[in-house]
């Protein structure tokens, strides 16, 4: 366990989808890191609200049995042990493409992330799209990169060993 953590980050709702029904995919492992506090991760009751509701989706919980009421219910508190909720998120970003993931956006924002971690394409064209939504995105939240989970698990490791040879 690491005494220091190398970066802050916000995930989507793909991501912990992924994470619960997949405990070995790149997800799982960035939730991992997150657990293990080598990632502060940031999450809302908004952003928690709508994981729990995906989860117990009829159609999700279909493709996915291992999903049960149970093991929702431990994942959800799982989470809750060790991710840092921000209770107040104020709308510093309207994204008119897809309004859903502004919650998402203005969590890292306020929290000042480093990453969102994302499997959504609404979000990972944030950071080459030329719409002028992406633009002021980048302008505005230069330091904030939007990635998808082997790209964020590439950069972790790349901060740990940084970090080994300082």
């Amino acid at each position: 366990m690491r005494t220091e953590p190398q970066c802050e980050a916000v995930f989507d709702c793909n991501i912990y989808l992924q994470a619960a029904a997949r405990p070995f995919s790149p997800s799982a492992a960035c939730l991992r890191l997150a657990e293990e506090g080598v990632v502060v991760l940031y999450v809302s009751e908004d952003i928690l609200t709508e994981v729990s509701e995906v989860l117990r989706r009829p159609a999700i919980q279909k493709r996915f049995p291992e999903l049960t009421e149970e093991s929702i219910y431990k994942f959800l508190e799982r989470v809750r042990g060790f991710a840092k909720l921000i209770k107040k998120v104020p709308s510093k970003f309207s994204y008119q493409r897809d309004v859903d993931d502004e919650i998402y956006i203005n969590l890292a924002v306020e929290a000042e992330a480093d990453f969102l971690v994302s499997r959504d394409n609404d979000l990972l064209d944030l950071m080459t799209d030329y719409t002028n939504d992406a633009k002021d995105f980048r302008r505005r939240f230069h330091w904030l990169k939007v990635v998808d989970p082997v790209e964020f698990l590439n950069e972790v490791r790349k901060l740990e060993s940084e970090t080994d040879l300082s």
